[in-house]
């Protein structure tokens, strides 16, 4: 894998996906088409008053590509399937999901899938001390190295991402497969699905 800049502010996760398809970046740009450029949320400044992309968007190229995506979730939460208690009107709160007893065993699920395949990882950036810079950051990873669109490439580790302050939340593990249908088609575009298995 290589290590690619982001082309502009707000396009990690596009770049982080570019490098962990082997494709540049502007291609998949370019594949996406200029919906993510549409004016969403007037007010905001330049890059989050932009609609963006949506990771779904993203694994749809993967999937034309030939690339299985699976989110592994550090933490997973259940949440209820409504807000409040019936009667008391008590807030209910999320419920973590562990895979054992501990967070440990979580992180060492999580961890196995950085040091051992290729792929993308999610989580925040939140420099010390200033919790209103916090923001969203994504960075690709194969083999233990993640590589930051934003700066450099380093070698994977929680404590290692903590002195980058990012916290990581999601790992979307990338698999070889067959591609899913036998052309490229963009999200949104229309599909004629009789000729999808053709």
């Amino acid at each position: 894998m290589r290590r690619q800049q982001s082309p502009e502010r707000g396009l990690c996760l596009v770049t982080s996906f570019a490098m962990a398809l082997d494709m540049p970046v502007d291609i998949l740009l370019a594949d996406l088409g200029d919906r993510w450029r549409t004016l969403a949320f007037p007010g905001l400044p330049v890059p989050y008053c932009y609609r963006g992309v949506h990771v779904q968007e993203l694994i749809q190229v993967a999937l034309y590509k030939g690339f299985a995506v699976t989110p592994i979730e550090l933490f997973p939460q259940v949440a209820p399937p409504q807000p409040t208690h019936p009667h008391t009107f008590t807030p209910y709160a999320n419920v973590t999901v562990f895979y054992g007893h501990t967070e440990n065993e979580n992180w060492t699920i999580f961890n196995k899938v950085i040091y051992q395949h290729r792929g993308v990882v999610t989580g925040m950036l939140a420099p010390l001390g200033l919790h209103r810079l916090q923001r969203g950051h994504a960075m690709a990873f194969e083999n233990g190295v993640l590589f930051d669109p934003d700066c450099e490439a380093y070698l994977y580790s929680q404590q290692v991402c903590e002195d980058h302050h990012f916290y990581p939340n999601c790992a979307y593990r990338f698999d070889q497969m067959e591609p899913l249908y036998a052309q490229s088609v963009q999200p949104d575009s229309e599909v004629n699905h009789a000729n999808i298995n053709n």
